[in-house]
């Protein structure tokens, strides 16, 4: 074992909130290796078929928010926060690792300010793009507050980098949970409580898209909304829609899909 191996072991194991998550990964790799291996070609025919659905169903993010009856802000997020988003780069800059991309930050922003959200749980951090956008809008509203779920990475170490794009003038009403979802979602949950605007990015997988997105329903308020990312990569968005019985709005961006639900009144 090379030397930054053992530095990343020991990174995690001396910090007991995250002994649940190693666990759940080294049983999974057990189970795969022993018992249920991966089949790579079912695996490939699930993406093929989301990808194919949110594709027949995609629209721009202006189009969207049109269809969600949501207004646009007057300009995207870098025109609006000009020094805002070139300091954030500039932050990024230093950093030595390399983290998930931005995502649809002018989809989120104007879902944020047109909801007037002033509770908004987040789960993937990363740089901190999203934060950024959402911190931006709720900077704003007296007593807004964001609550974010994001596990450093194994392989980096990239705890300290988490969130470099948000300055610390932004940081106050923002409550960084450093865990799994497994954890932190429930206890960002129980500090929100209900909550306008949910963005999903962090674990893609079936399993963990089926968790989060049933406390994140739970805790939306009539009207709220649930944004998540990546939704092209399996079923597990698709699936959630059809057993809420909610039709989703499709966003392309590039290569990759947002999927956005509205909670409608029981």
């Amino acid at each position: 074992m090379q030397l930054r191996h053992i530095g990343y072991l020991a990174f995690y194991l001396l910090r007991p909130v995250f002994w649940p998550e190693i666990r759940r990964k080294v049983w999974s790799k057990l189970r795969r290796l022993l018992w249920r291996p991966v089949d790579e070609t079912a695996a490939e025919v699930e993406r093929t078929a989301a990808t194919d659905w949110c594709a027949e169903h995609a629209v721009s993010w202006e189009e969207a928010l049109g269809r969600l009856g949501l207004s646009r802000p007057d300009g995207t997020l870098e025109s609006l926060f000009p020094v805002q988003v070139t300091e954030a780069r500039e932050r990024l800059a230093t950093c030595p690792v390399q983290l998930g991309g931005a995502g649809n930050l002018d989809l989120l922003y104007a879902i944020c300010e047109s909801q007037a959200a002033t509770r908004v749980i987040e789960t993937g951090v990363a740089y901190g793009w999203s934060s950024l956008a959402i911190l931006l809008s709720l900077q704003n509203r007296t007593g807004a507050r964001l609550f974010s779920v994001d596990l450093p990475y194994f392989n980096l170490r990239n705890d300290r980098w988490v969130g470099i794009a948000v300055p610390p003038y932004l940081r106050e009403p923002w409550q960084l949970f450093r865990m799994a979802d497994r954890e932190g979602l429930p206890r960002a949950l129980k500090a929100a409580g209900r909550i306008d605007l949910a963005h999903y990015d962090s674990d893609k997988s079936a399993a963990g898209r089926r968790f989060a997105y049933r406390l994140l329903w739970q805790a939306l308020h009539p009207g709220g909304v649930l944004i998540s990312d990546d939704v092209g990569d399996n079923l597990g968005f698709r699936r959630f829609c059809e057993e809420i019985s909610q039709e989703p709005v499709i966003v392309r961006q590039a290569e990759k899909f947002q999927g956005i639900l509205v909670k409608s009144p029981p």
